[in-house]
């Protein structure tokens, strides 16, 4: 994990104790979307994709200023991936992904706020096969959302959120068999969960 990722999260943790009041606290469980992490029509038609992948969203973020917050999100996804060709579709492997995104979040109007940031994004495969023979990648990631937040209960409160990623995607497997192009990945969540804090 790049080490600017990792001093923001020491910073946010620091913190946390001393602006206690002023600190928000989140999870959300949800479903993301990506698209097709591969395509080659070199000899023949083939891609690589993934499943539609259940998703744990865990979060914080410290006021910054009386209307903004700076923040420390981490998304983990785990769905299944597969390759086709030829119209055949075959299932490879389970596919896990962690994002951490460190972001700015602000209002829009109402319960509404958004949200966006920078990041990086692992790729973390059951198996060392196929596009990922020599393992996982991580990749740089810029991100943006909306969260919809209201009081549910004396504490908590119920968010409901949606999500768009994006980075460019390739492996060490990849580049050895001459695939020397990189792929665009768009990625599209949608959660629900609990939040605590301030807003």
């Amino acid at each position: 994990m790049p080490k600017s990722i990792v001093i923001a999260a020491l910073l946010l943790a620091g913190g946390a104790a001393a602006l206690h009041a002023q600190t928000d606290y989140y999870m959300r469980l949800g479903v993301t979307g990506a698209s097709t992490l591969v395509h080659d029509q070199i000899v023949s038609e083939l891609d690589a994709r993934q499943s539609l992948a259940p998703t744990l969203v865990l979060g914080g973020s410290l006021r910054v200023m009386p209307r903004y917050g700076l923040g420390l999100e981490a998304a983990l996804t785990s769905g299944g991936y597969s390759r086709e060709e030829n119209g055949i579709s075959t299932r490879i492997g389970t596919l896990r992904t962690l994002a951490v995104l460190l972001n700015l979040d602000g209002p829009l109007f109402g319960p509404l706020r958004w949200r966006a940031g920078v990041g990086t994004m692992s790729y973390l495969p059951s198996d060392d096969a196929g596009i990922f023979l020599s393992g996982g990648t991580t990749r740089w990631l810029v991100g943006a959302g909306v969260d919809y937040r209201r009081r549910a209960f004396s504490r908590w409160d119920l968010l409901a959120s949606a999500r768009y990623d994006y980075h460019t995607f390739t492996t060490d497997a990849l580049r050895a068999r001459n695939f020397g192009g990189v792929q665009q990945i768009s990625r599209i969540g949608v959660s629900v969960g609990f939040a605590r804090g301030t807003r």
